[in-house]
Protein backbone atom coordinates (compact mmCIF):
# COMPACT_ATOMS: atom_id res chain seq x y z
CA UNK A 1 0.00 0.00 0.00
CA UNK A 2 1.63 3.53 -0.95
CA UNK A 3 2.55 5.85 2.23
CA UNK A 4 2.31 9.29 2.38
CA UNK A 5 3.85 12.08 4.82
CA UNK A 6 1.09 14.27 7.00
CA UNK A 7 1.45 16.87 9.29
CA UNK A 8 0.40 15.78 12.68
CA UNK A 9 -2.13 19.17 12.43
CA UNK A 10 -4.58 17.57 9.59
CA UNK A 11 -5.09 14.66 11.39
CA UNK A 12 -8.16 14.38 13.34
CA UNK A 13 -10.33 11.70 15.21
CA UNK A 14 -11.36 10.31 11.77
CA UNK A 15 -10.25 12.59 9.12
CA UNK A 16 -7.28 12.90 7.70
CA UNK A 17 -6.34 16.44 5.30
CA UNK A 18 -3.25 16.05 2.67
CA UNK A 19 -2.89 19.28 1.19
CA UNK A 20 0.34 20.37 -1.12
CA UNK A 21 2.63 18.14 -3.21
CA UNK A 22 0.65 15.06 -1.67
CA UNK A 23 -2.37 16.02 -2.93
CA UNK A 24 -1.30 16.62 -6.18
CA UNK A 25 0.53 13.29 -6.47
CA UNK A 26 -2.66 11.85 -5.21
CA UNK A 27 -4.90 13.24 -7.82
CA UNK A 28 -2.78 13.80 -10.70
CA UNK A 29 0.24 11.35 -10.74
CA UNK A 30 -1.16 8.10 -8.86
CA UNK A 31 -4.74 9.03 -10.18
CA UNK A 32 -6.56 7.81 -7.48
CA UNK A 33 -9.83 7.36 -6.60
CA UNK A 34 -12.31 7.40 -3.98
CA UNK A 35 -12.46 4.68 -1.54
CA UNK A 36 -8.99 3.51 -2.34
CA UNK A 37 -6.59 3.26 0.86
CA UNK A 38 -3.48 4.36 1.51
CA UNK A 39 -1.44 4.44 4.62
CA UNK A 40 -0.14 8.26 6.21
CA UNK A 41 2.80 8.65 8.96
CA UNK A 42 2.40 11.97 10.65
CA UNK A 43 6.38 11.52 12.77
CA UNK A 44 4.90 10.31 15.85
CA UNK A 45 5.63 6.71 15.19
CA UNK A 46 1.85 6.48 14.39
CA UNK A 47 0.81 4.34 10.75
CA UNK A 48 -2.96 5.33 9.68
CA UNK A 49 -4.73 2.98 6.87
CA UNK A 50 -6.85 5.82 5.45
CA UNK A 51 -10.15 5.41 2.90
CA UNK A 52 -10.01 7.85 0.40
CA UNK A 53 -13.09 10.41 0.07
CA UNK A 54 -12.41 12.79 -2.39
CA UNK A 55 -9.36 13.88 -4.14
CA UNK A 56 -8.46 17.51 -6.18
CA UNK A 57 -5.02 18.34 -6.65
CA UNK A 58 -5.00 21.26 -3.59
CA UNK A 59 -6.74 18.83 -1.02
CA UNK A 60 -7.60 14.98 -0.31
CA UNK A 61 -9.64 13.79 2.25
CA UNK A 62 -9.71 10.53 3.91
CA UNK A 63 -11.55 8.61 6.76
CA UNK A 64 -9.02 6.98 9.22
CA UNK A 65 -9.60 3.15 8.97
CA UNK A 66 -6.87 1.92 11.33
CA UNK A 67 -3.67 3.25 13.49
CA UNK A 68 -1.18 0.95 14.10
CA UNK A 69 2.37 1.32 15.88
CA UNK A 70 4.98 1.62 13.31
CA UNK A 71 7.68 -1.49 14.13
CA UNK A 72 10.16 0.09 11.74
CA UNK A 73 12.15 2.02 13.80
CA UNK A 74 15.15 0.56 15.41
CA UNK A 75 15.98 -0.08 18.95
CA UNK A 76 19.44 1.69 18.34
CA UNK A 77 19.75 5.42 18.64
CA UNK A 78 22.35 6.80 15.83
CA UNK A 79 23.24 10.47 15.48
CA UNK A 80 25.06 10.63 12.01
CA UNK A 81 27.60 13.64 11.46
CA UNK A 82 28.93 13.47 8.15
CA UNK A 83 31.41 15.71 6.49
CA UNK A 84 29.69 17.74 3.71
CA UNK A 85 30.46 15.63 0.41
CA UNK A 86 29.29 17.12 -3.11
CA UNK A 87 26.02 17.54 -4.50
CA UNK A 88 24.29 13.82 -5.24
CA UNK A 89 27.27 12.01 -3.22
CA UNK A 90 25.48 14.27 -0.05
CA UNK A 91 21.97 12.99 -1.16
CA UNK A 92 22.90 9.15 -1.16
CA UNK A 93 24.14 9.34 2.41
CA UNK A 94 21.07 10.87 3.64
CA UNK A 95 18.73 8.56 1.79
CA UNK A 96 20.71 5.03 2.86
CA UNK A 97 21.67 6.62 6.76
CA UNK A 98 17.84 7.00 6.89
CA UNK A 99 16.84 3.52 4.88
CA UNK A 100 19.52 1.82 7.13
CA UNK A 101 18.18 3.35 10.29
CA UNK A 102 19.90 6.78 11.89
CA UNK A 103 17.53 9.38 13.96
CA UNK A 104 19.33 12.26 13.39
CA UNK A 105 21.51 13.55 11.17
CA UNK A 106 24.32 16.68 11.44
CA UNK A 107 26.19 17.71 8.42
CA UNK A 108 29.46 19.27 9.19
CA UNK A 109 32.25 21.70 7.58
CA UNK A 110 35.50 19.79 7.55
CA UNK A 111 38.97 20.85 6.99
CA UNK A 112 39.06 19.44 4.04
CA UNK A 113 35.80 19.49 2.84
CA UNK A 114 35.62 20.42 -1.17
CA UNK A 115 31.82 22.19 -0.43
CA UNK A 116 31.23 25.13 1.30
CA UNK A 117 27.82 26.42 1.96
CA UNK A 118 27.43 30.32 2.56
CA UNK A 119 24.72 32.86 2.64
CA UNK A 120 21.44 30.78 2.40
CA UNK A 121 22.38 27.89 0.74
CA UNK A 122 22.58 25.96 3.90
CA UNK A 123 19.36 26.51 4.78
CA UNK A 124 17.93 25.72 1.13
CA UNK A 125 20.48 22.51 0.79
CA UNK A 126 18.72 21.12 4.89
CA UNK A 127 15.20 21.74 3.83
CA UNK A 128 15.71 20.08 0.65
CA UNK A 129 17.42 17.41 2.95
CA UNK A 130 14.66 16.89 5.47
CA UNK A 131 12.21 16.03 2.12
CA UNK A 132 14.78 13.99 0.98
CA UNK A 133 14.65 12.16 4.59
CA UNK A 134 10.72 11.83 3.79
CA UNK A 135 10.85 10.38 1.03
CA UNK A 136 13.08 7.91 2.11
CA UNK A 137 10.97 6.99 4.74
CA UNK A 138 7.78 6.34 2.56
CA UNK A 139 10.23 3.77 0.86
CA UNK A 140 11.66 1.84 3.52
CA UNK A 141 8.50 1.76 5.93
CA UNK A 142 10.11 3.88 8.53
CA UNK A 143 7.32 6.50 10.20
CA UNK A 144 9.51 8.93 11.94
CA UNK A 145 11.68 11.13 9.31
CA UNK A 146 14.94 11.32 11.13
CA UNK A 147 15.80 15.43 11.44
CA UNK A 148 18.54 16.86 8.90
CA UNK A 149 19.72 19.89 11.51
CA UNK A 150 21.40 22.58 10.32
CA UNK A 151 25.35 22.47 9.02
CA UNK A 152 27.63 23.19 12.05
CA UNK A 153 31.07 23.40 12.84
CA UNK A 154 33.26 20.81 14.83
CA UNK A 155 33.14 22.60 17.62
CA UNK A 156 29.41 23.07 17.80
CA UNK A 157 29.17 19.47 17.05
CA UNK A 158 30.60 18.49 20.30
CA UNK A 159 28.65 20.38 22.10
CA UNK A 160 25.58 19.06 20.62
CA UNK A 161 26.45 15.49 21.10
CA UNK A 162 28.00 15.59 24.83
CA UNK A 163 25.25 13.25 25.94
CA UNK A 164 26.18 10.52 24.40
CA UNK A 165 28.98 8.12 23.18
CA UNK A 166 30.98 8.92 20.00
CA UNK A 167 33.20 7.26 17.46
CA UNK A 168 34.66 9.25 14.73
CA UNK A 169 36.10 6.84 11.26
CA UNK A 170 39.57 7.80 10.04
CA UNK A 171 41.28 6.07 7.37
CA UNK A 172 44.70 6.86 8.85
CA UNK A 173 43.65 4.80 12.29
CA UNK A 174 45.84 2.35 13.49
CA UNK A 175 43.85 1.53 16.57
CA UNK A 176 41.35 -0.72 17.60
CA UNK A 177 38.66 -2.07 15.02
CA UNK A 178 34.68 -1.03 15.20
CA UNK A 179 34.00 -4.67 16.23
CA UNK A 180 36.45 -3.80 19.57
CA UNK A 181 34.81 -0.72 20.21
CA UNK A 182 31.34 -2.51 20.02
CA UNK A 183 32.38 -5.74 22.32
CA UNK A 184 33.87 -3.62 24.86
CA UNK A 185 31.21 -1.45 24.81
CA UNK A 186 27.95 -2.76 24.53
CA UNK A 187 25.86 -2.21 27.17
CA UNK A 188 26.84 1.53 27.00
CA UNK A 189 25.52 1.82 23.29
CA UNK A 190 22.32 0.18 23.44
CA UNK A 191 21.04 2.52 26.81
CA UNK A 192 22.95 5.89 25.88
CA UNK A 193 22.96 5.45 22.05
CA UNK A 194 26.00 6.77 19.92
CA UNK A 195 27.08 9.69 17.53
CA UNK A 196 29.37 8.13 14.54
CA UNK A 197 31.43 10.72 12.85
CA UNK A 198 32.39 9.99 9.02
CA UNK A 199 34.32 12.79 7.01
CA UNK A 200 34.00 14.34 3.81
CA UNK A 201 36.24 13.11 0.45
CA UNK A 202 39.27 14.38 1.32
CA UNK A 203 38.68 12.50 5.45
CA UNK A 204 39.35 14.00 8.60
CA UNK A 205 42.48 16.56 9.69
CA UNK A 206 44.83 14.79 12.46
CA UNK A 207 43.35 18.32 14.12
CA UNK A 208 39.90 17.23 13.70
CA UNK A 209 40.21 13.81 14.86
CA UNK A 210 42.21 14.79 17.60
CA UNK A 211 39.63 17.31 19.20
CA UNK A 212 37.28 14.20 18.93
CA UNK A 213 39.25 12.04 20.94
CA UNK A 214 40.14 14.91 23.50
CA UNK A 215 36.20 15.42 23.91
CA UNK A 216 35.93 11.30 24.64
CA UNK A 217 35.23 9.80 21.08
CA UNK A 218 37.10 6.66 20.14
CA UNK A 219 38.44 6.48 16.91
CA UNK A 220 37.85 3.35 14.63
CA UNK A 221 39.39 2.19 10.91
CA UNK A 222 37.03 0.16 8.65
CA UNK A 223 39.48 -2.27 7.08
CA UNK A 224 42.67 -2.31 4.98
CA UNK A 225 40.93 -0.41 2.18
CA UNK A 226 40.16 3.51 2.59
CA UNK A 227 36.53 3.90 1.39
CA UNK A 228 34.84 6.58 -0.73
CA UNK A 229 32.57 9.02 2.61
CA UNK A 230 29.33 7.64 0.49
CA UNK A 231 30.67 4.08 1.42
CA UNK A 232 32.08 4.47 5.18
CA UNK A 233 29.24 6.03 6.58
CA UNK A 234 27.14 3.17 5.12
CA UNK A 235 29.36 0.37 6.25
CA UNK A 236 29.83 1.90 9.47
CA UNK A 237 26.00 2.04 9.93
CA UNK A 238 25.46 -1.50 8.37
CA UNK A 239 27.95 -2.98 11.13
CA UNK A 240 26.41 -0.99 13.96
CA UNK A 241 22.98 -1.98 13.04
CA UNK A 242 23.67 -5.65 12.87
CA UNK A 243 25.75 -5.89 16.12
CA UNK A 244 23.67 -3.52 18.45
CA UNK A 245 19.67 -3.12 16.25
CA UNK A 246 17.67 -4.70 14.32
CA UNK A 247 19.14 -5.55 10.86
CA UNK A 248 19.81 -8.82 10.82
CA UNK A 249 19.35 -11.82 8.01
Amino acid sequence: MRRFYVAQQNITDTIVSITGEEAHHIANVLRMHPDESIIIFDGSGWDYEIRLQSISSRLVTGHIISRTLNSAEPPLSITLVQGLAKGEKMDFIIQKAVEVGVNRIIPIHCDYSVVRLEGKKPTARVERWNRMAIEACKQCGRSQPPPVEMVSGLEDVLKKTADRPRIIFYEQSKERGLNDIINQHRRLFLEQGLTVFVGPEGGFSPAEVHKVQEAGGWIAGLGPRILRTETAGLVALSILMWELGDLRA
